[in-house]
């Protein structure tokens, strides 16, 4: 699980974000830089960023992020622009699209996956 430490300051160049264990939120999310989850995330989620979901995060919703690096749990569709990392112990349900995908031993993932650059412009385009 991933744990922030309180060194980012207002003149990082990619700030990080924590929604922690006891947060949940619902709705629409952007942000830049990085965004770690532990908590509860319902609705869609946008950014040029990273989006890192802790072992006891669930998130419910499509995502579009740059890379996506998963130890928890995502139900829903996820367009990936670089890579989408399915760590260990991860539980995946949806849709990806992403021109590199990792499988550790021990993920659990339901869905489809494409991987040619040209679905994951088309899949950013149509949303």
């Amino acid at each position: 699980m991933w744990r922030w430490n309180g060194n980012s300051s207002a003149s990082d160049q990619n700030p990080t974000s924590v929604l922690d264990r006891d947060c949940e939120i619902e709705g629409r999310l952007k942000f830049i830089g990085t965004l770690i989850v532990n908590g509860k995330l319902r609705g869609e989620i946008f950014s040029s960023g990273t989006l890192l979901v802790g072992e006891t995060a669930e998130v419910e919703g499509d995502v579009q992020v740059d890379i996506v690096i998963v130890n928890g749990q995502i139900t829903g569709n996820v367009v990936a622009r670089e890579r989408i990392e399915l760590r260990s112990g991860a539980r995946m349900t949806g849709d990806i699209v992403t021109p590199a995908l990792v499988l550790e031993e021990g993920v659990v993932f339901d869905g489809g996956c494409r991987m040619r650059s040209d679905e994951v412009a088309a899949a950013q385009k149509s949303s």
